[in-house]
């Protein structure tokens, strides 16, 4: 006699989601399982090789990491640049350059934000995608 199998047990056992904590992203299996990996800034878990199975998700996790690595990049360079600019502006730097490191620093961190909350939104259609592909949908 064949038992038939509980796909909603088995969906929340191996279903992928994510936990965002400060800039940062830990993929957990399961609606209570372990955490497999993080991502974040300038974290380099293969989410790619995560949902191979599914190619939809692969275009996704691609996206995700384009826009995470670009996005971190930038919002770091505009930090340092935001933070060169109050520098010289506390030292009393009378220099036409310190509002100009303000203001590109500030508008680097915004753009660099940008890209990571877009890197998110992929990385949540990514684990979607490979949890509908693998669930037999």
């Amino acid at each position: 006699m064949t038992v038939p199998t509980d796909s909603t047990r088995a969906y929340n056992d191996q279903a992928l989601r994510f936990q965002s904590s400060w800039g940062s992203a830990d993929i957990i299996r399961g609606a209570d399982g372990p955490v497999i990996g993080t991502v974040g800034w300038f974290r380099d878990f293969d989410v790619q090789k995560l949902v191979e199975s599914s190619p939809r998700a692969v275009a996704e996790a691609k996206e995700f990491q384009s826009n995470n690595f670009r996005g971190s990049l930038v919002s770091a360079i505009g930090a340092t640049t935001l933070a060169v600019g109050v520098v010289l502006a506390s030292n009393s730097s009378n220099s036409a350059s310190t509002p100009i490191l303000i203001i590109g620093g500030a508008g680097a961190i915004g753009w660099g934000l940008q890209h990571i909350n877009a890197g998110y939104a992929s990385l949540s259609k990514a684990l979607w995608w490979y949890n509908h592909d693998t669930s037999g949908h």
